[in-house]
């Protein structure tokens, strides 16, 4: 392998130390997401000088103490270097069907030369839950993730499951105030990660992309965050379009529209909103003008300092937008794409992080994501980058999603290059999400009856999936190129897909039932109907409800004593909990066939110190079925079931035995019911690290791996 002057410890350091010492002051701020942005300092920049100086002196002596303390694990291991290819939503049974036709040479490959397994998936089987089961070799109740969202035990509403924001506190000596602590992001995931464990046994690591790993957490080696890193607005992703007037879309959820005025011949003046500011008057902003031509052709844009022109069917580069928020600035990055003509509109992705001067750690060391925008260029740094609400609500259309998404995927390629040709020991880790994005939305195309196919050209996107496999293939084939001889490759998913072309809204089944009562239904007698309004959680009945859902695990019991307005006595508790298991499994759907293959009760599915924090049911849908849109805010319909004609046409949160993900190695590994939760112990075994009694999984490796 070819060396360079990167490669080499004292010049990183010193590299490190100039990226932070080219980084801007950013501010700090709240948004009304899970995010908040922490700014640097030029104290922190001087400080990472001095740091990296005295790193460089003392390498040499740091080097022979490593070599000295840790030469039992080097003497364990059992490979160079574990090389994991996570894809995200790979499903076996598609990749077996484009196996058999000889579509995917290189996981043919790697299945006859190692192996290839189902792989277990986790109860619930969605990737925040997935993810950090892998991470940690523990299941849920161990971890303490299971759902997107979970809920407020003080106002029932639903919050992320993943970060919460932790306030800054009073600072006083003796009677005198020093000010407060900055606030701060935490990550709610529990228990350590293998990656953690592995830089404390001097093992190198590089985790790219791995879900639920923001805020960064800090650990001998190198990480780049993935799912729930917010957008600059402090939101999980909020796109914009500037319209002219006249111009209809299906909807905005998930974006803001912002109106563009007329101002003289073929000039079209807005603004783009931005994070909020710190006095609280609203967002600050950025002024927009666009000027077409007078074919309808063309369009200069002006957003901020950046201009760009756009034809048809086009996106802009990453545009670097500066908002000045409060005499300070916070750099976000964005593209456009003009999606009407006539009249005007212009979509605007949600704001990224600028990876060159990200508004808070996205990274750790934090300079990493520098280092990387700074040798690739600008990326995507959103958590859930894809932006399938904007294609949900038909602001973009499905062949602007595709380009979008597949341009994510090549910057997400050239970081894993990277790692690839300059790791040459440890562990490298990397998630590719467009597995998972182009089936949640693109698998409908190979199924004619999708309710979200009605008036849809079925045959022009038909390929995709088989498309989205076979790059998927070529990127196994890449990876596959660039491994030394002793090192392992393992390439796996957290779960699979199957179509979800019906909806099922706990909440309106228990209002149907008498457990859940909105504000001002009767006690007793006919309820008044909903006429499809949707009824948020804050319209809940809370004194008379006895269950309730949010997110798309499962549902609560509303206990009193443990939820603030809880209105079930805990006695009672397991036998009302019983009593919804047996009427929900096998539930009948009217139009034909059963939506709930099967519910568990979380206190005797889970091990670990977090079961408690569980929904009380979690409910395994049969394929075809998921939780509803609506219920998954916690909001209640009227009907119980309905169709699902969103493009989100896929989905992957039911019965995990019906969507397992995939295990492949070039190495064999046990074939006995593997799991996720039995990989992080794999790795570390591989790396030549015990591990850790609280693992709930264990080493799928043979004596002879």
């Amino acid at each position: 392998m070819r060396s360079s002057f990167l490669d080499t410890a004292p010049s990183r350091l010193l590299l490190a130390a100039g990226l932070l010492a080219l980084a801007q002051p950013a501010v700090a701020y709240i948004g009304p997401g899970a995010g908040f942005a922490l700014g640097g300092s030029l104290l922190f920049a001087l400080a990472g000088i001095l740091l990296a100086v005295l790193g460089v002196l003392t390498w040499p002596f740091r080097l022979l103490a490593r070599a000295v303390r840790y030469r039992d694990v080097r003497r364990r291991r059992r490979c160079r270097r574990v090389v994991v290819l996570g894809l995200d939503g790979l499903d076996p049974d598609l990749a077996r069907e484009f196996m058999a036709d000889g579509k995917l040479p290189n996981l043919e490959r790697l299945a006859d030369i190692g192996c290839f397994h189902d792989l277990g998936t986790t109860l619930p089987a969605v990737s925040p839950v997935a993810w950090s089961t892998f991470a940690t070799g523990v299941d849920p109740g161990g971890h303490g993730i299971f759902d997107f969202l979970r809920r407020d035990l003080a106002t029932h509403l639903p919050e992320l499951s993943s970060t919460r924001l932790v306030p800054g506190r009073e600072r006083r000596f003796g009677p005198f105030k020093l000010g407060r602590t900055a606030d701060r992001m935490q990550l709610r995931r529990h228990s350590r990660s293998f990656w953690s464990i592995l830089g404390d046994h001097g093992v190198e690591a590089t985790i790219l992309r791995v879900p639920l790993t923001f805020p960064p957490e800090k650990f001998r080696g190198r990480l780049l965050s993935a799912m729930c890193l917010p957008d600059l607005r402090g939101t999980q992703g909020t796109f914009t379009v500037l319209a002219a007037p006249g111009y209809e879309s299906g909807g905005l959820t998930g974006g803001e529209r912002r109106q563009l005025t007329a101002d003289g011949d073929g000039v079209w003046r807005g603004t783009l909103p931005g994070p909020d500011l710190p006095d609280g008057s609203g967002p600050a902003e950025l002024p927009v003008q666009a000027t077409v031509d007078g074919k309808g052709l063309r369009a200069e844009i002006r957003i901020g300092p950046k201009t760009v022109t756009l034809g048809k069917k086009e996106y802009s580069p990453w545009l670097r937008l500066p908002f000045d928020v409060g005499g300070k600035t916070a750099h976000g990055i964005a593209r456009v794409r003009v999606v009407s003509w006539d009249p005007l509109a212009l979509y605007v992705t949600p704001i990224n992080l600028d990876p060159k001067q990200p508004a808070m750690p996205i990274s750790q060391p934090p300079h990493y994501a520098m280092m990387l925008a700074r040798v690739h260029g600008p990326f995507a740094t959103l958590g859930l980058a894809e932006d399938t609400w904007a294609l949900n609500e038909k602001v973009i259309d499905e062949d602007a999603f595709l380009e979008q998404t597949w341009d994510i995927h090549a910057e997400r390629e050239l970081q894993w290059r990277h790692a690839l040709d300059r790791q040459r020991t440890g562990a490298i880790v990397c998630v590719f999400d467009v597995t998972d994005r182009l089936q949640h939305t693109f698998l409908r195309f190979r199924d004619d009856d999708h309710p979200a196919n009605r008036g849809a050209d079925v045959e022009k996107h038909r390929h995709v999936i088989e498309d989205l496999y076979r790059r998927a293939d070529a990127l196994v084939g890449m990876t596959l190129s660039r491994l030394h001889r002793d090192d392992v490759l393992l390439v796996m998913s957290d779960h699979g897909f199957k179509p979800f072309r019906r909806a099922v809204n706990l909440n309106a089944w228990f209002r149907e039932h008498g457990y859940l009562r909105l504000e001002g239904d009767p006690d007793q007698g006919p309820l008044p109907e909903l006429n499809g309004d949707v009824v948020p959680a804050t319209g809940i009945d809370w004194t008379r409800t006895r269950a309730y859902a949010n997110g798309l695990a499962g549902f609560y019991l509303n206990v009193a004593g443990r939820e603030r307005q809880g209105s079930v006595p805990p006695e009672e508790a397991t036998a009302l909990r019983d009593e919804l298991m047996d009427r929900l499994r096998g539930l009948e759907d009217p139009a034909g066939g059963e939506a709930i293959r099967e519910v568990w009760a979380s206190a005797e599915c889970y091990r670990g110190p977090y079961r408690s924090e569980a929904p009380d049911v979690i409910v395994g849908y049969n394929p075809g079925w998921r939780a509803d849109w609506d219920m998954a805010t916690g909001a209640t319909i009227g009907a119980v079931f309905r169709e699902n004609d969103k493009p989100w046409s896929a989905d992957h949160c039911m019965d995990p035995r019906q969507v397992p993900g995939v295990l492949l190695s070039n190495r064999r590994l046990s074939g006995d019911d593997p799991n996720l939760v039995d990989l992080a112990p794999t790795i570390l075994d591989l790396c030549g690290v015990p591990a850790p009694r609280h693992m709930h999984g264990r080493s799928l490796l043979n004596e002879d791996t």
